[in-house]
């Protein structure tokens, strides 16, 4: 069994890879980045296990990638400044991903170059979850959906992504509020599958428990996404609001199915609030 192999990317990766892991900053100042810029403000906000890779070859062997991101509990500021990635340019796929406000989970996407299988399997699990079962005062549980934004308090802090130049897929994410799902979306360009087996499954859940806080209703704030340039498939998602699910959706430029292939993803959003205290 083998780890996942991409060729090109070990060459390349040094030289496109600028802006991987970018965290939002205080007072909303923008992250600007090239190929993967993320920003995020607030709670449980998970951007994991997505592709990315420009050649990724499996030939007569075994391949198995498993990767898992958990949020549980975990106490917030009580505010959450607004969340702004600007991409750059990049010589490959880009990701450009804001996102304000509590567990919103962008998992599991896949913007891959070019795949090749041959007479090989593919295995792949990406589990991306949120729990959060506080039990604090009135208040504490829907504190981080606030931020500084003209409409004042209540209102979610804004998210605005906004893609660059890639040559390659693209994938432009915004998301602010509570419990917006962006997961196992493929934006892949070319993909050959001969007599292989191939097997995707991407599990994401965002599941809150609290008590009720008698506060007044959470404005949805603002998420704006614009694509930028792109040489490839491109997908803009921006989603406002509350339990938002966007999940599973293929813009795949050219696929070869010449062997057997299996994608299954699972989307949740649940939370219940008990009576105030």
């Amino acid at each position: 069994m083998s780890g996942r192999r991409a060729v090109l990317v070990l060459a390349l990766g040094t030289a496109v890879s600028t802006g991987g892991g970018a965290q939002a900053q205080d007072l909303g100042i923008p992250v600007r980045s090239g190929p993967f810029t993320t920003a995020q403000s607030g709670e449980h906000n998970l951007d994991c296990g997505n592709s990315h890779d420009l050649l990724d070859a499996s030939i007569t062997g075994t391949t198995s990638r498993r990767e898992r991101c958990a949020e549980r509990e975990g106490g917030g500021s009580g505010t959450a400044a607004p969340a702004t990635a600007l991409g750059g340019t990049a010589l490959g796929p880009q990701f450009t991903t804001a996102q304000t406000g509590r567990q919103n989970l962008n998992c599991g996407n896949s913007a891959d170059v070019v795949t090749v299988n041959v007479l090989a399997t593919v295995e792949e699990e990406i589990v991306c979850e949120s729990r959060d079962h506080r039990t604090g005062g009135p208040g504490e549980s829907a504190a981080a959906d606030r931020g500084p934004s003209p409409e004042g308090v209540g209102t979610a802090a804004p998210a605005t992504a906004l893609g660059g130049t890639a040559l390659g897929p693209q994938f432009t994410t915004a998301q602010t509020g509570r419990q917006n799902l962006n997961c196992g979306n493929s934006a892949d360009v070319v993909t050959v599958n001969v007599l292989s087996r191939v097997r995707k499954r991407t599990t994401c859940l965002a599941e809150e428990r609290a008590p009720a806080t008698g506060a007044p209703g959470h404005g949805p704030g603002t998420a704006t996404a614009g694509s930028g340039t792109a040489l490839g498939p491109r997908t803009t998602t921006a989603q406002t609001g509350e339990q938002n699910v966007h999940c599973g959706a293929g813009s795949d430029l050219v696929g070869v199915p010449l062997g057997r292939s299996e994608k299954d993803t699972t989307c949740r959003a649940d939370r219940a609030t008990g009576s105030p205290g």
